[in-house]
């Protein structure tokens, strides 16, 4: 009887040591429910923000190579940004500077109006109401993006704060508009508002720089690029 106590306290000593007890389960569910509430959210944010940030690149570097496509081609380029999409209102890419339509075809739109004449080295405004595939003379049309349809456009909208802008062979604006601003905000910034909404500025004298947009002021808005 004696020889079998310690063999019998062993093997109780064993069997407790492999489980959990349920104060020790419902300390591990309580901490992973609470990184599962702070840490989802915030990696979903850092993802939004990711797309909103990396389009906003693409635009602007889709801006400078239009301008220097302008100076090359000694082009004016009028831009009638409310054709689609209501000015200061949000929307889908695909209405603002992009012509890609999400059914795959080139939207007709005259968001864009470029001119090319090799014959004249400095086209006039009236000219921008002229302007036709055949003005091209066989170039590639002219267009706000590299790339269009990328994924971060299906995650992102624009806004133009300013109805038209135009652009004159030596890349300044014309006189009668000064500053042009673009918004691009995620898809899902009115249910995260901690989502930061970018912007792209091009100034009277077609310099192009990029920020965050801050509405802090509602009688002040503007393009922080510090």
């Amino acid at each position: 009887m004696t020889s079998k106590m310690p063999l019998l306290k062993a093997k109780t000593i064993k069997q407790s040591s492999t489980g959990f007890s349920l104060v020790e389960v419902l300390v591990v569910i309580t901490i992973a429910s609470i990184m599962s509430a702070y840490g989802i959210p915030a990696f979903r944010r850092s993802v939004s923000q990711g797309h909103v940030d990396r389009y906003t690149q693409f635009l602007k570097s889709g801006l400078y190579s239009l301008r220097s496509r302008l100076g090359k081609d000694k082009a004016v380029c009028g831009l009638d940004l409310d054709k689609d999409l209501p000015t200061k209102e949000f929307g889908p890419p695909w209405k603002l500077v992009e012509f890609k339509q999400p059914n795959g075809r080139r939207s007709n739109s005259e968001r864009l109006r470029c001119c090319y004449d090799e014959n004249d080295d400095k086209l006039e405004n009236s000219d921008l109401y002229k302007c036709t595939a055949i003005d091209l003379n066989g170039k590639t049309p002219y267009r706000f993006l590299a790339v269009e349809g990328t994924r971060e456009s299906k995650e992102v909208e624009v806004q133009a704060r300013q109805p038209k802008y135009e652009l004159i062979p030596s890349g300044i604006s014309a006189h009668e508009f000064n500053n042009l601003t673009i918004l691009v905000r995620s898809v899902h910034s009115e249910s995260e508002p901690l989502l930061r909404t970018r912007c792209i500025e091009l100034s009277g004298s077609a310099q192009i720089h990029s920020g965050t947009w801050n509405e802090d002021n509602e009688d002040a808005k503007f393009c922080d690029s510090s």
